[in-house]
């Protein structure tokens, strides 16, 4: 299940009443080990009871998750058709940017 998923779960049950603890109980009935533990219950409780109600992340600032873009596919793609016999130069991992 993905973390958005949980936090529903736990929008759910918070806007039913119940506290973090009964909602980690319950949570653990139904999910076993795959339950989010219970420091992650009472922070979305936190952020629930302050009135943000969205389960989805916010927006940060800083890089991309990836970098794999349509974009950066079809610039690959065009570099390699028009030189098959393109090569890249590895970019040292101690070089600091």
């Amino acid at each position: 299940m993905e973390a958005v998923e949980y936090r529903s779960v736990i929008k759910c049950l918070y806007l039913k009443g119940q506290n973090s603890t009964e909602i980690r109980q319950e949570m653990v009935q139904v999910y076993a080990e795959k339950c989010p533990n219970y420091s992650m219950v009472t922070h979305w409780m936190r952020k629930f009871k302050s009135g943000f109600l969205s389960v989805m992340d916010e927006h940060r600032e800083g890089r991309p998750p990836s970098v794999v873009t349509e974009k950066n596919v079809s610039t690959v793609e065009k570099l390699i058709m028009q030189d098959r016999r393109i090569t890249i130069k590895p970019f040292p991992c101690s070089q600091s940017l």
